[in-house]
């Protein structure tokens, strides 16, 4: 699978990068990431808080062939590859850091990460429609890594914050594309039963019904995927 990196030291917004790129042609799969953010977007048109160097600013372009209903669910999948990826890095420190086994990840709904009952990851998902079909679609990814409290929204958190750990952001990185190729592969062969309930270990429901009503409800869509 095609894989293009983009590193930048500082940027206005990754996702407006990476949206900007695939209006030029950019091929899938773009990742655009930067050390900082000044112009960092969340959900609802809320702001994301980018401390320079202290945490993973990342967007992934993507260019899927899947329905319109299906794109609606990207936001949790991405959440789902978010996920695995702290389970992976926070796993390994539960072997060297006796505090690191109190850690809990969660999916709140509809794409929120909780670390210990607090935010520790936004997703963004903007997506370029052309009739029916997406034209591409950019997934905005933010992780507090080595933030401190001083550093971060009253109810945020960073992963040194609960772990009392420092990661090396370079080195942990390529984790979290691993994670996000695994999990887009299997949503363009449009395994969405298989994830949704993946979806359910990080106890993001009680059952697949309960999620896929979140998703396909009239009210929330449009909340969850931004249509340009």
């Amino acid at each position: 699978m095609y894989i293009k990196i983009i590193k930048l030291d500082k940027v206005d917004s990754t996702n407006d990068y990476a949206s900007k790129a695939a209006l030029y042609g950019a091929r899938e799969i773009t990742v655009v990431s930067a050390k900082t953010q000044h112009l960092g977007k969340g959900r609802m048109g809320r702001r994301w808080v980018s401390v320079p160097g202290k945490g993973i600013y990342a967007s992934f372009l993507l260019r899927p062939h899947n329905s319109i209903k299906e794109i609606n669910y990207l936001p949790l999948f991405s959440a789902l590859a978010t996920a695995r990826f702290l389970e992976n890095i926070l796993c390994k420190e539960c072997k060297k850091n006796k505090h690191a086994e109190k850690v809990k990840i969660k999916i709140k709904l509809p794409n929120d990460i909780m670390v210990n009952d607090k935010k520790a990851v936004g997703i963004l998902v903007e997506a370029k429609t052309t009739g029916k079909k997406p034209n591409f679609v950019v997934v905005g990814i933010g992780v507090n890594i080595n933030s401190l409290k001083d550093e971060l929204p009253e109810h945020a958190t960073s992963l040194f914050l609960e772990t009392g750990q420092k990661y090396d952001i370079e080195k942990i990185f390529p984790k979290l594309i691993k994670e996000m190729v695994s999990v887009y592969a299997d949503f363009k062969k449009e395994k969405i039963g298989h994830l949704l309930k993946e979806v359910l270990t990080f106890n993001a429901g009680s059952s697949v019904e309960e999620i896929e009503e979140v998703f396909t409800s009239k009210n929330k869509t449009g909340e969850v995927v931004h249509f340009v």
